[in-house]
């Protein structure tokens, strides 16, 4: 079995009065892949952002390998986390407009001194069919290839753990089968994964499903049966 990578403990997050998430108790482990679901304004993005380091709770602990990551910690701190433990991709993509879709995958690199692997871009970018708008500019690509492109710079950095926002949400099945696939892929080479995810077909490939509910999370009983009869 897989230590655990990520720990919640009676983790809450309030917009002013408003109770989002109440009490948020689980563990992740290393190399898994969770899929978290929900109504719309459940708190699945909320709860993505904490874990990704972009969002304070109000109140209880988010341990990372064992360490505390919020606390007294500050936005240096937490920017030192996400570059070296977090790799996001964006439910809007948030691409730069004025670089082209090579420019938007290596712009991490930018920030970390890291020399850019040109072999790696190519063979991840040929993966997720985006190699032929290299030198295209985001306001030139389609959503779909705008939101490969941001999967690619999410994994640019090679991140232990990779939060994804709706993934496939604008993709036809054919492009979100290719990407499932290059998720599996480098999970199997120790990649964890975190998706907020309304289909069907990336949470029969998930270990579990998690479900949002009035500020609680439940295991999704169903999905939890399903993969133990296999």
């Amino acid at each position: 079995m897989n230590k655990k990578l990520i720990e919640l403990k009676n983790l809450s997050f309030s917009y002013g009065k408003r109770k989002i998430l109440d009490g948020i108790n689980i563990d992740i482990a290393q190399k898994s892949f969770t899929v978290i679901a929900g109504e719309s304004g459940s708190g699945k993005s909320t709860l993505l952002y904490i874990l990704g380091g972009f969002q304070r709770p109000s109140s209880g602990e988010y341990l990372f390998g064992g360490k505390r990551v919020y606390g007294k910690i500050g936005e240096f701190g937490l920017g030192k986390f996400r570059k070296n433990n977090i790799g996001f991709l964006f439910q809007d993509f948030r691409l730069l407009p004025f670089l082209t879709v090579e420019q938007n995958i290596r712009f991490p690199a930018f920030f970390s001194g890291r020399k850019v692997d040109k072999t790696q871009m190519l063979k991840r970018m040929q993966k997720l069919g985006i190699d032929h708008r290299a030198k295209a500019y985001p306001t030139q690509i389609s959503g779909g290839e705008a939101q490969r492109t941001a999967l690619a710079r999410a994994l640019w950095m090679n991140p232990p753990v990779l939060l994804l926002d709706e993934p496939t949400g604008n993709l036809d099945h054919t492009t979100e089968l290719a990407i499932v696939s290059l998720l599996e892929e480098l999970r199997g080479e120790g990649l964890t994964l975190v998706c907020v995810s309304h289909s069907d077909y990336i949470m029969s490939r998930a270990d579990v499903t998690l479900r949002l509910h009035d500020g609680h999370l439940d295991f999704d009983k169903k999905k939890v049966a399903r993969r133990g009869r296999k």
